[in-house]
C-alpha cells in the first residue's frame, strides 16, 4: 500500500555509489562531496499525486506523479526526463529511457535501486 512510503527519511547507507556516480558522468570532485553528504526524502501523498523531495545539502528537488501516467522527473544529475510510475508488488517503479528506480520498503526502511545507463546504486534510507 502506497501510505506505507509516507513520511521522512534519511539515507543511512549506499551500496556502489561510487561506481555509479563515476559511471554516469558525474565529476570526481561531485562525487568527493556528495559521498558523505546527508540527504533526506520526504513522500507525500495528495489525492492520486504522489511528491517525492530529495533534500541535498546543495539541491533541493521535488518530483511528483500519479502512476500510470508519463510524468517529467528530474534525475540524480539533474537531467529533466520523462518516466511513467507505477505501483507493481508493493513496489512503486519508475521507468524512462536508460532508467529505473524501484523503491520499496524492506523492514521499515525505504529501500532504492536506481539504474541508470546501465550502472546502478542501492540506497537505504531509515525513517525520521
Amino acid at each position: 500500500m502506497v501510505d506505507a512510503f509516507v513520511g521522512k527519511f534519511v539515507v543511512e547507507k549506499r551500496e556502489n555509489f561510487d561506481g555509479f556516480m563515476k559511471g554516469i558522468g558525474v565529476p570526481e570532485e561531485y562525487v568527493e562531496k556528495a559521498r558523505n553528504a546527508e540527504v533526506k526524502t520526504e513522500i507525500s501523498k495528495n489525492g492520486d499525486v504522489i511528491s517525492v523531495t530529495r533534500i541535498r545539502p546543495m539541491k533541493t528537488t521535488t518530483n511528483s506523479f500519479s502512476f500510470g501516467k508519463e510524468s517529467e522527473v528530474e534525475n540524480i544529475k539533474g537531467e529533466k526526463m520523462k518516466v511513467v510510475v507505477n505501483f507493481e508488488g508493493g513496489k512503486i517503479v519508475s521507468r524512462g529511457d536508460n532508467y529505473e528506480v524501484t523503491q520499496e520498503m524492506d523492514g521499515g526502511r525505504l529501500k532504492e535501486v536506481i539504474t541508470f545507463k546501465g550502472h546502478t546504486m542501492t540506497r537505504y534510507s531509515k525513517r525520521q
